[in-house]
């Protein structure tokens, strides 16, 4: 059987090699959470060396105590410092991880764009025009799509467009129908974005119809703003129209503008009857705009259509 003094030294032992080991440990994230139980360990059986050593030397045993007080006050500094480079480096994860997810989102096209935006189009009353008439939520006319009708007055119609579309240009002529100016169209189909304003010119009433969001693809368009995938398929057109140009007139006619809302600018195209050969290629998402010189008093500007037969190439 052991001896008395020889327990002594494995208690002395124990104590001081659980203390060695924990103090190598101790600052190694997550290993030190074992650390600091193993601390408690070794400073127990150093206190235990020491009641039972207390008539012998008891260096070697305070040192067990000393070290393992010591790591396991490593263990609790290191804890908070560990828990909060975790913190930081899940909320930088999860930071980034939202970052790429949002980059995932797919962008809208152009086209889904301008058919959100029909959505949103809500018709008014008829409206007196006694300033320029603001679109936005604060204004007098919702962003969208509508059918601009002209019910008081005949003259002309202008306007700036928000920053963002400012190459998409206002500018038409209109005449409600009791007025007598029946070679003005009543009606216009108009674009509006947050922002933009018009001006009327000798127009007393106005009314903005809601177009709906959902409309049939027409090769016959009227005057005003329409859109390529919407109102008309994406390809290349020889234009042609309905209305009677007079020869005598050689530069009055259909005025066109196709734009681009990713560039904001326009590509400016005429067809009247000294240019009658005209071929236009129209892409998803672009933004026509027509407007029509009547030279025909007697003739009806709501009735006047551009007409454009596909061209195959």
């Amino acid at each position: 059987m052991r001896s008395q003094k020889e327990e002594r030294k494995v208690l002395l032992i124990l104590a001081l090699v659980f203390g060695v080991i924990v103090l190598a440990t101790s600052w190694m994230p997550f290993i030190n959470n074992a650390s600091g139980v193993l601390a408690l360990v070794a400073f127990l059986l150093g206190i235990i060396a020491l009641i039972v050593n207390r008539k012998n030397k008891k260096m070697l045993t305070l040192i067990s105590v000393a070290i393992s007080v010591i790591s396991f006050v490593i263990v609790l500094i290191s804890q908070p410092i560990y828990g909060a480079v975790l913190n930081d480096a899940s909320d930088s994860y999860k930071g980034s991880t939202a970052k790429v997810s949002s980059s995932k989102k797919k962008k809208l096209t152009n086209l889904e764009t301008l058919n959100a935006l029909a959505k949103k189009s809500k018709s008014t009353n008829e409206l007196y025009v006694t300033d320029k008439i603001k679109v936005g939520q604060d204004g007098d006319v919702m962003p969208g799509i509508y059918d601009l009708q002209i019910t008081g007055g005949s003259g002309n119609i202008t306007g700036e467009r928000s920053s963002t579309f400012s190459g998409l240009y206002i500018n038409w002529l209109g005449s409600s129908l009791d007025s007598g100016n029946i070679e003005y169209p009543s009606t216009i189909r108009v674009v509006l974005f947050e922002g933009d304003t018009l001006e009327f010119t000798d127009i007393s009433k106005v009314k903005f119809t809601a177009v709906s969001s959902t409309v049939k693809n027409n090769n016959k368009l009227g005057i005003g703003n329409y859109v390529v995938g919407r109102d008309i398929e994406p390809g290349t057109y020889k234009l042609d129209t309905n209305a009677t140009m007079d020869p005598e007139f050689e530069n009055l006619g259909w005025e066109i503008s196709i734009y681009n809302i990713d560039t904001d600018n326009s590509k400016e195209q005429n067809y009247n009857p000294g240019n009658t050969d005209v071929v236009v290629k129209l892409k998803e998402g672009e933004i026509i705009t027509t407007n029509f010189y009547n030279t025909q008093y007697d003739a009806s500007g709501d009735t006047a259509k551009l007409i454009f037969t596909e061209v195959k190439q």
